[in-house]
């Protein structure tokens, strides 16, 4: 990579972070559902939790844990996304489904061993959107930890076009959390480990759809296409 992709990468890194620290102080959020993990964040205890992409941006509006990682793509989009959370105080992960994946997923289980808070986004980076991979319950599988699943809207939002229809509020804006109920991992039979995650990939599915619906009702957004 030379200089001036570096330097562009740093630049809209930058523009990234100082439009959702804008956001952040302009916009009310409100949390609800399983108090679980913020208990746990309120702690210092590590957590595993999940969102979509297409609601990624307000990540780092409701987050308040005091050391969360997250696994990132190594492409362009992904280094300047890595950028802007860098400057919120979270750590990025390189690696993704198709990508580096080995490497991300030793990472964050690295990660949480050392008593940090994981996010994953178990639909990234490309999709197709809602549909979960492997990743987040393999990481709560072999921890036994719980898996949380999170779900924002927002009372006013810009909605892109992209694959994953990505939203980002607007200023003054209210941004609904919701917090569902956590995937308990049960203890898994030595041979039984892929029928287990491939049952807890399409429970994170279903859970993460619930806590969408019911964020989107909250918003208003309820008779929107999701």
């Amino acid at each position: 990579m030379g200089w001036f992709e570096r330097a562009e990468i740093a630049l809209l890194g930058t523009l990234s972070w100082a439009l959702l620290a804008f956001l952040r102080l302009t916009t009310r959020v409100e949390l609800h559902g399983h108090c679980g993990l913020t208990d746990s964040w309120r702690k210092g205890e590590p957590t595993i939790f999940a969102f979509w992409h297409g609601r990624a941006s307000m990540m780092t509006m409701f987050y308040k844990g005091s050391s969360g990682v997250i696994m990132n793509s190594n492409h362009r989009d992904g280094q300047i996304v890595s950028v802007a959370l860098r400057r919120f105080g979270l750590r990025t992960i390189g690696g993704s489904s198709s990508r580096g994946a080995v490497g991300g997923m030793r990472g964050l289980f690295r990660a949480f061993s050392q008593g940090n808070d994981v996010a994953l986004v178990p639909d990234g980076p490309r999709g197709p959107a809602g549909v979960a991979k492997p990743g987040a319950v393999e990481l709560a599988l072999r921890n036994r930890a719980l898996l949380y699943p999170v779900a924002a809207s927002a009372t006013r939002a810009i909605r892109f076009r992209g694959w994953d229809r990505m939203m980002l509020p607007t200023p003054g804006a209210r941004v609904i959390v919701v917090v569902g109920e956590p995937i308990v991992p049960p203890q898994v039979e030595k041979g039984a480990f892929k029928a287990a995650r491939e049952s807890l990939s399409a429970e994170l599915e279903a859970r993460l759809a619930e806590a969408c619906q019911e964020a989107d009702r909250m918003a208003g957004r309820d008779q929107e296409e999701t």
